[in-house]
């Protein structure tokens, strides 16, 4: 569990954590330097659970860093990414467990979501029908390169060896996209119909505060506030390099990368909008310097 700043929902999805009904795991939490009550309330489940591992950054490393923070100190065979928002209900790992265990092709095993609002109520929510589950490697990768879907997999049990294979999360809006990318091309993704995750949707969620790709992108490292940030155009290189990694036939990579060109397509507005504010950037400083010089 990476974590900062999580205070109002931490307790509530620690609960739901300790309280599964598969019990031989472990909880490393990762806390980015958080201000508010967040090291209190861990400090104080740590010191009842001895499953729990809590760890606090000495400064602010930016959430994309401190999301692979707790993925190479995991253990085990499985890794579970869990938020401080977020609900698991008590069966989440006895169901989805048996699934990896059974079939090494799969990679993760995930199980129906629902979204909640800040009180936990349920909020309306549609998933579009994606084929993780396929047989055909190339058919799976366009899937998952789709901008409808919300990556659920990517909180789903998986598989670590796959997950080493990876670059895990790049320091850029989106890469969950590119991370599910990666680990699709190894092998399928199973759902359970079951609901037994609940997603918090909240006023401090990172696509609420960094409604920008660009935005968002200096949310996930801070380093990258005075630069040009083009977070299409580095997605797409970034899904162009996943397939070259990749341990896949050639017509796998072929098919893949005719996938990127049909991207190209479907998300040339995205790709010009990054051009489009990369320019408001330059001429900004120059429109003012001419503006006072005026």
């Amino acid at each position: 569990m990476p974590v900062y700043n999580g205070e109002r929902y931490l307790e509530e999805a620690l609960r739901s954590l300790v309280s599964q009904t598969f019990e031989d795991f472990e909880l490393r939490i990762s806390d980015n330097a958080s201000t508010d009550g967040t090291s209190a309330i861990c400090r104080d489940f740590a010191s009842t659970d001895p499953r729990i591992r809590y760890k606090r950054n000495a400064e602010n490393v930016g959430f994309a860093r401190n999301q692979n923070l707790v993925m190479e100190d995991a253990i085990g065979d499985y890794f579970l990414m869990t938020h401080s928002d977020d609900v698991r209900l008590p069966t989440y790992l006895e169901r989805t467990i048996p699934i990896l265990d059974e079939d090494p092709g799969i990679m993760v095993c995930y199980t129906t979501t629902r979204d909640i609002d800040e009180q936990g109520a349920f909020l309306p929510r549609k998933e579009p029908d994606i084929h993780y589950d396929s047989e055909d490697r190339g058919e799976r990768f366009r899937d998952i390169i789709r901008m409808d879907h919300l990556c659920e997999p990517i909180f789903g049990l998986t598989r670590i060896s796959a997950l080493r294979q990876t670059r895990l999360h790049g320091d850029y809006a989106d890469s969950d996209r590119v991370l599910l990318a990666e680990l699709i091309l190894r092998g399928r993704f199973v759902r359970l119909p079951e609901c037994l995750f609940h997603r918090r949707a909240h006023a401090n969620q990172s696509t609420a505060i960094a409604a920008s790709r660009q935005s968002r992108t200096v949310w996930y490292n801070p380093a990258y506030k005075d630069t040009l940030i083009f977070p299409h155009f580095r997605q797409f290189g970034e899904y162009v390099t996943a397939i070259g990694r990749a341990p896949v036939s050639w017509s796998t990579r072929a098919s893949c990368y005719a996938a990127m060109t049909r991207w190209i397509r479907a998300n040339r507005r995205r790709l010009i909008g990054d051009v489009d504010y990369a320019g408001r950037e330059i001429a900004r400083p120059l429109y003012h310097a001419m503006t006072r010089s005026n």
